[in-house]
């Protein structure tokens, strides 16, 4: 229950505050999406202190008031949420919980908007890219042996390191980007970061799709993927196990990218 008042307590601080608030968080799941699971949300306040709300065991989402807490923060359009490569963790918010997030600050597609490039770089490249510690504890190798890692209960330290070591550090990355922009970039960034969002309100198909030459289709560091998805305006991901996924607008954008899987 003290966790619940405090939780409670910073959001409702946050969401009525008159100046400018900033909320850092992001979503870890077992591949994070509408068809995947929602296993644990780290959520850090300008005080830096961190929250991990588990969604999987709902021991804190059973109080129906922190549900209501964390939809009002995420869907609030006062408080500025940060967080790095939006697109799975919106979807997975809105189809799984109801959530719809606004007022995104994408660490992201800040970094693609600065560079130029739009290769997707991890967080702790772009925190490197920007001199900022990184986290040390953050190994995706984990899910070559343990696609499930997310799952895991009880949370282990390592989950817990790893989870608060993400957004913990967003707040001084998000800043520096801020520092970086101008006018015009900001605007090609909150557009690049409102298609993010958007990913929510498409289709999705996740069965019948075979990619023949793997190599050939994901292309250098995936360029072939980028091009595909610009050409056909889907976004092709692929989860911890290997399965193939695809967000799309109409059926006509999907059997073009299922072509490109067959070539």
């Amino acid at each position: 229950m003290i966790f619940h008042r405090r939780f409670i307590a910073a959001t409702e601080e946050a969401i009525v505050s008159t100046t400018r608030c900033d909320v850092a968080f992001d979503c870890e799941g077992v591949n994070l999406s509408r068809i995947g699971s929602l296993e644990l949300i780290s959520i850090c306040f300008s005080s830096m202190e961190v929250f991990l709300l588990d969604v999987a065991a709902k021991p804190n989402l059973s109080d129906p008031t922190i549900l209501k807490s964390l939809k009002d923060l995420f869907e609030s359009t006062k408080v500025k949420k940060i967080i790095h490569d939006c697109k799975k963790d919106a979807d997975a918010l809105y189809h799984i919980l109801g959530i719809k997030l606004t007022n995104v600050h994408d660490t992201s597609c800040y970094h693609n908007t600065i560079t130029c490039d739009d290769e997707n770089k991890n967080l702790n490249y772009v925190l490197s890219y920007n001199n900022i510690d990184t986290n040390t504890v953050r190994n995706t190798s984990v899910y070559k042996t343990n696609p499930a890692f997310w799952a895991t209960r009880p949370i282990t330290k390592t989950m817990i390191e790893w989870a608060s070591s993400d957004v913990d550090k967003l707040f001084h990355l998000a800043s520096k980007q801020l520092k970086g922009v101008n006018n015009f970039q900001e605007a090609a960034t909150e557009d690049r970061t409102f298609r993010w969002l958007s990913v929510r309100d498409m289709k999705v198909a996740s069965t019948g799709l075979i990619v023949d030459r793997p190599g050939l289709f994901i292309g250098r560091r995936g360029a072939n993927i980028r091009r595909v998805e610009k050409q056909t305006n889907t976004r092709i991901c692929k989860d911890n196990y290997e399965n193939w996924y695809v967000y799309y607008w109409d059926q006509t954008s999907l059997d073009s990218v299922k072509r490109s899987m067959a070539m």
